[in-house]
């Protein structure tokens, strides 16, 4: 995600914000809502999909109460503040939702239910690529072919500066999570990752470092608190060692998921379903300060 040009940020003037504690500045160690009342809100689910290395525009999904209808919005950071979220223009009310970018910005990536045009896909569930130039033109959506897609169904997918991509596809039977190699505007390499990652359970990645070696995922597995649990995992060698639980002031007995680091690594971003002052029974967007051994609960 990182050394991405700033063309839409250009075209709207805002200025970079390399530190993130000039965004979420606090001194509680709980989690707190970003942008409540113009991306987070009381009236439906929001869930986070990406934020730029420069810490100034949002990219996250807002869906209704029944998750009939999922759109893809956008906030800029301006002025101070966050501004009230605004659609991206090829998001449909087909069902859209999670987005992230190529390492050159000239395309970016979605879930989509919206019916593929290609043999061989699911009807619904599967990814695809949008491309935008340099003023801010968004193209027609395109379906990603069997290559990365499949006759099961795909969502979620992340990458990171190198390309390296992961997603979650439920092809052999289970969501797992899969990774892929994006080169010359295409998905090479694919296939399940290796390691402790994947479960009898269901997985799906929200976050890839620029390293490689270190992944955010949710996960409804058992040894969780209660519904989706947010994990992270280390890489040695080509194996994903034993997943990580991060603690109860990330997760809750909700649902938690959708986890993404602030370009500094100083913040952690994620969706909650937990149950506030301002949202009873929709999902949130929060963020809190993250240091990988305060948060670490233990492994499973």
């Amino acid at each position: 995600m990182k050394n991405l040009s700033l063309y839409l940020f250009v075209l709207v003037s805002c200025s970079s914000v390399s530190d993130s504690s000039d965004l979420f500045d606090k001194n509680s160690a709980a989690p707190e809502i970003v942008g409540f009342g113009t991306i987070s809100s009381t009236e439906f689910h929001e869930s986070i999909n990406y934020i730029d290395e420069d810490n100034i525009a949002i990219y996250f999904t807002r869906s209704d109460r029944q998750f009939d209808s999922s759109v893809i919005y956008v906030s800029y950071y301006e002025k101070g503040e966050w501004q009230v979220g605004s659609k991206l223009p090829f998001s449909t009310s087909d069902y859209d939702a999670g987005f992230s970018f190529a390492p050159n910005r000239n395309l970016a990536f979605f879930t989509s239910k919206r019916t593929p045009n290609l043999p061989g896909l699911s009807a619904e569930w599967n990814i695809w690529k949008v491309s935008c130039d340099k003023v801010g033109n968004w193209s027609e959506p395109k379906v990603l072919d069997a290559r990365l897609n499949s006759e099961g169904h795909e969502c979620c997918l992340t990458m990171n500066g190198k390309g390296q991509t992961f997603f979650s596809s439920d092809r052999d039977g289970s969501w797992d999570i899969y990774e892929a190699r994006f080169v010359d505007d295409g998905f090479v390499d694919v296939r399940k990752i290796e390691g402790f990652v994947n479960s009898e359970y269901d997985e799906w990645p929200g976050f890839i470092n620029e390293d490689g070696n270190m992944l955010f995922f949710s996960s409804i597995r058992k040894s969780g608190l209660g519904g989706d649990d947010i994990y992270f995992s280390k890489k040695s060698g080509e194996l994903w060692g034993d997943p990580v639980l991060l603690n109860l002031q990330i997760n809750s007995n909700s649902y938690e998921d959708s986890p993404i680091l602030t370009g500094d690594n100083r913040f952690l971003l994620f969706s909650s379903w937990r149950e506030n002052n301002t949202s009873k029974g929709l999902s949130n967007i929060y963020f809190v300060p993250f240091d990988e051994k305060e948060h670490h609960r233990k492994s499973y």
